[in-house]
């Protein structure tokens, strides 16, 4: 974690989001986004007053596990960090909790396990409840991190392509005058510069102009064909159905829309099952009445593609 600073930046720690490069700045507003829709998904209800469900969720969403616990007679949701105590099936039967702010309190039982008192075996109860992401405890912020990344990558790769494809000239000039020139260059270009001002200290600035052809097309549909694929795999990875892949010429058959959203389905339920066996717990071990469900979503599942309108033939996307 400390040597990730847009999670450093998330958990409001660090030098803040003005101190990020341009591209991290971006890659920091997609994440944004994603969390965003990963924590608002979920409603909780039965919460203790002093637990807000967006503190919660972003624990969930940032470290992949949570524990709740007492102390006295309240009630605190911290990071779950895993002892080496085990039982039989690999789940730790004691976690730390540590808090955002970097706090720790006491180990607290989060299984059953058979112990050892005074040379007599006795089951030794939870208490606390382990809430776990998912299955794996992995955080949605480390899975979803590495497309976001290449998700910036494309952006990156389509202005750069842009770029390259508008190069008219190559120029040599001195080193000492390569501002001016590139200053000029953009006067001419009304603002843009195509012109490439390349340093030559042995150059002549009057010999040295010339017609440069890199041969790269410009082809924007690509790389946001590209985008959108990448931002529909981050979506599914979470749980969440998009159309955006669908827009295209030829019609996408209903059967097809609800095959992949089937696979969606399966990932999201994933999520919120593990959400409802910790409000089961909570009900074993304290009493609570908690209880977790996904905000009702509207989706489309006919997409309307163009030529219909063009025959006149409107189609209504339906809802579920």
């Amino acid at each position: 974690m400390n040597n990730d600073e847009i999670l450093r930046i998330l958990c409001n720690d660090g030098a803040g989001y003005n101190a990020l490069s341009e591209m991290n700045k971006i890659k920091f507003q997609m994440l944004i986004l994603f969390l965003t829709i990963s924590t608002e998904r979920y409603e909780w209800k039965g919460l203790p007053k002093e637990i807000e469900q967006w503190n919660l969720e972003k624990i969930l969403n940032l470290f992949g596990q949570a524990v709740l616990f007492k102390v006295g007679a309240n009630y605190i949701v911290t990071q779950a960090v895993n002892s080496s105590l085990l039982n039989v099936y690999g789940q730790p039967t004691e976690v730390q909790p540590v808090a955002l702010n970097g706090k720790s309190f006491p180990r607290v039982r989060v299984y059953d396990d058979i112990v050892e008192v005074k040379g007599k075996l006795e089951v030794a109860k939870k208490n606390a409840v382990l809430i776990k992401n998912n299955m794996y405890s992995l955080p949605t912020y480390a899975m979803i991190k590495p497309m976001v990344d290449r998700l910036c990558f494309i952006w990156e790769s389509a202005g750069i392509n842009a770029g390259l494809s508008r190069v008219l000239a190559l120029i040599h000039c001195n080193k000492d005058i390569s501002g001016v020139v590139k200053s000029e260059i953009g006067k001419i270009m009304g603002g843009t510069r195509n012109g490439l001002a390349i340093v030559s200290d042995k150059s002549n600035i009057l010999e040295k102009i010339e017609k440069l052809d890199l041969k790269i097309e410009y082809t924007p549909e690509k790389y946001w064909e590209d985008f959108d694929n990448t931002f529909n795999l981050i979506c599914e990875c979470i749980g969440i159905t998009t159309d955006m892949n669908k827009a295209k010429k030829e019609r996408v058959l209903t059967a097809q829309v609800e095959s992949n959203d089937e696979l969606t389905s399966i990932v999201a339920k994933g999520y919120l099952g593990f959400r409802k066996i910790a409000c089961e717990q909570s009900k074993e071990v304290f009493g609570l009445s908690l209880s977790v469900d996904e905000y009702k979503q509207i989706k489309s599942t006919k997409p309307t593609d163009n030529q219909e309108l063009v025959n006149g033939q409107k189609d209504t996307p339906t809802q579920e």
